[in-house]
């Protein structure tokens, strides 16, 4: 990892500070946990506000079904008036109409009655005349007596007629005091009233109707963005804890290189800089970087540069390697993919020699056991090989078995 690549986020945790170097896949997972965090929000905003339209509409369509019950209680009154008005009217016309049907029937009777009498009346006057006028007197008054008989029932049957006519009359009216002509307006207002009720209760469904159908849909998308967020959160934080674990290792491997005593590792602060090194606190007062702390310092292979104990004084006795002799100081690196490596490179008479051994190790440990690469000096070593490596002291050497070996 280059020195530009590194940052540092630390964590406090039951006393101690862990510096974590960024992850780019954590990195990645945290900004798609917050863009999802943020749909979701986003969604929750749109859905809210549809479900707020949506309560509003459902308010505006119960109102207007109340409105609709009501213009219809009304309406159905209004029906039940004039029903009873035309049964009313029904049975009083329907009783005018016996008795004038009736009457009628009976006077049609009595007048045809009544003209035969009338007839009879008039052939008996003149056969009275006739046998007057015959000086048959006597016969002459029986023919009047019988006329003015039949005159007599004629009257009456006229009287009768008469009498049945004022009848139809005072039946119709009756009648027309008992039941008017019904008036319907009051009906068909009601009725118009209801048709527009109606009409408005099945606007303001048909809008909830729609509106609905928008918040189910927005719910059905919250929900949705809501499962993804919680998907990729928990997903977040089991790398997160991969990653601690990792660091937590890494500070425990780190400690072990800086040499940290066990009753100063609770609160050890490790710095990494961006070059790479690594700075450890330790032994302070209150915290591992509190007052009087000790100082170790790694450089970026994990060796110590730098090395004071709590409470000692600082200075140039505390660092811990210098280029010595005709090797310069322990380098560590990578060779190929991934094999580590520690190693010194000859200068002066020892230019363009290599020591080197597998792994980041001490002075201590490369100096136990490593392999050397170069020319061999023909004149101290005459009888050996032209190469280092393949002369009898080190062919056989076996502590560095990477690339090239």
């Amino acid at each position: 990892m280059s020195p530009n690549s590194w940052a540092c986020t630390f964590y406090f945790k039951k006393g101690w500070w862990l510096c974590m170097s960024r992850n780019p896949e954590l990195d990645s997972l945290k900004q798609r946990e917050r863009a999802a965090f943020w749909r979701k929000q986003e969604v929750f905003q749109r859905y809210k506000e549809a479900k707020d339209r949506a309560s509003t509409s459902y308010d505006a369509m119960q109102s207007a079904w109340g409105e609709r019950c009501l213009a219809r209680e009304e309406m159905n009154r209004e029906f039940e008036v004039m029903q009873r008005a035309n049964d009313n009217y029904r049975k009083v016309w329907d009783e005018y109409g016996r008795i004038r049907d009736y009457n009628n029937s009976r006077i049609e009777s009595l007048r045809h009655e009544a003209d035969r009498e009338h007839e009879m009346m008039k052939d008996c006057f003149d056969q009275a005349s006739a046998a007057y006028e015959y000086g048959n007197k006597a016969e002459a008054s029986i023919y009047a007596s019988e006329g003015h008989e039949h005159k007599d029932h004629r009257d009456e049957l006229n009287e009768e007629v008469r009498t049945l006519i004022q009848e139809i009359q005072d039946a119709k009216a009756n009648a027309q005091y008992h039941a008017p002509k019904i008036d319907s307006s009051a009906f068909h207002s009601a009725k118009e009233r209801f048709e527009s009720a109606k009409s408005r209760h099945e606007s303001a469904q048909a809008e909830f109707k729609n509106l609905k159908t928008e918040r189910d849909r927005l719910k059905a998308e919250f929900d949705s963005a809501q499962k993804e967020h919680i998907r990729l959160k928990e997903e977040f934080q089991r790398k997160l804890e991969e990653v601690k674990e990792n660091n937590k290792r890494e500070r425990e491997r780190t400690l072990d290189k800086a040499g940290v005593r066990w009753s100063e590792r609770d609160d050890a602060k490790i710095v990494k800089k961006a070059d790479g090194t690594t700075q450890v606190y330790h032994g302070g007062i209150g915290k591992g970087d509190g007052y009087g702390h000790g100082h170790t310092a790694l450089d970026q292979f994990g060796n110590k540069t730098y090395e004071r104990d709590a409470f000692k004084e600082h200075g140039k006795q505390n660092y811990t390697e210098e280029k010595t002799g005709n090797w310069t100081k322990l380098e560590r690196g990578i060779i190929g993919d991934d094999h580590e490596v520690t190693f010194a490179l000859g200068v002066g008479k020892r230019s363009g020699q290599t020591l080197i051994a597998d792994g980041f190790l001490n002075k201590r440990e490369f100096r136990a056991g490593h392999n050397h690469y170069g020319d061999n000096d023909k004149s101290r070593f005459p009888d050996e090989p032209s190469r280092i490596e393949d002369s009898s002291r080190h062919k056989n050497d076996n502590h560095y078995t990477g690339p090239g070996h």
